[in-house]
């Protein structure tokens, strides 16, 4: 953010600090990579997550509607956790099945939690599937739908599920395509689109298909929508939370010179 400031004294007078007192030495990890599966055994992938079953099964998201079992090293696919592709939508290139993310109480609840683009309209899904153990698969029958979100474009699809340490579930969406955010959606409150979203799937307010958590900021708010967490968002791509501070992080996409990092708030 410093960058951003060095048009004021404030921002000169920091950009010479840094110039002229060298930063003491941090300790840096040691990164190393590794391959646990090979580039031919998959076709666009977009998505990673563990099984949560103890069984150390990859699962991976392929853009044009599946995911895909993998055990660690394994040079191929153990099986197809779920075929989803009749139902969804890659006529844009950013769009397809983007997301999984499977219930923290996964024993107790397996099901697992998917973000996809759908057609004829144009919209975003976000659904629940039921995974069977015996068959390590997901029944594609029991979709059970619990957002559906208009889009204008076919890009800024957002893309990301992910479950924070609260135990709701936290979705990105994008202001819904374009160039400039032509209509505004980011800073508009009252849309769910260029916003992170935070939802309780473990119970229902019906005729919504899940609850609002009570400390949602908007949840009160007249002409806003209750699910969001965080807005003024452009693409947020891909989120995660921190695992020792549970700090919410996300990589937002930019337009032409810059990109960002944000760290996201209430």
């Amino acid at each position: 953010m410093a960058l951003r400031l060095l048009g004021t004294g404030l921002g000169l007078w920091a950009v010479a600090a840094l110039a002229f007192s060298a930063p003491p030495a941090i300790a840096q990890p040691k990164v190393a990579l590794q391959r646990l599966i090979p580039q031919e055994s998959l076709r666009r992938p977009v998505h990673v997550a563990e099984l949560p079953d103890g069984s150390g099964t990859l699962v991976v998201v392929e853009q044009a509607g599946r995911i895909l079992r993998f055990r660690r090293d394994a040079q191929r696919a153990a099986g197809v956790a779920l075929d989803h592709r009749p139902a969804v939508s890659t006529a844009g290139n950013e769009e397809g099945l983007l997301s999984v993310a499977c219930h923290p109480r996964f024993a107790a609840h397996p099901y697992f939690y998917v973000y996809y683009s759908a057609a004829a309209p144009r919209r975003t899904v976000v659904a629940r599937f039921r995974y069977d153990g015996l068959r390590r698969a997901a029944d594609p029958a029991s979709e059970r739908v619990l957002l559906e979100v208009s889009q204008p474009y076919p890009n800024h699809k957002g893309g990301q599920l992910a479950f924070g340490p609260d135990g709701f579930l936290y979705i990105g969406l994008g202001d819904g395509g374009s160039a400039g955010d032509p209509h505004g959606n980011g800073q508009n409150r009252g849309t769910l689109l260029g916003k992170i979203l935070r939802i309780d799937v473990d119970r229902e307010q019906p005729p919504l298909r899940y609850a609002i958590p009570a400390d949602n900021p908007f949840r009160d708010t007249a002409g806003a929508r209750a699910e969001i967490w965080a807005y003024g968002l452009r693409n947020p791509w891909r989120f995660s939370f921190d695992r020792q501070t549970g700090a919410l992080y996300a990589g937002d996409v930019g337009q032409d010179d810059w990109e960002e990092i944000d760290r996201i708030v209430k």
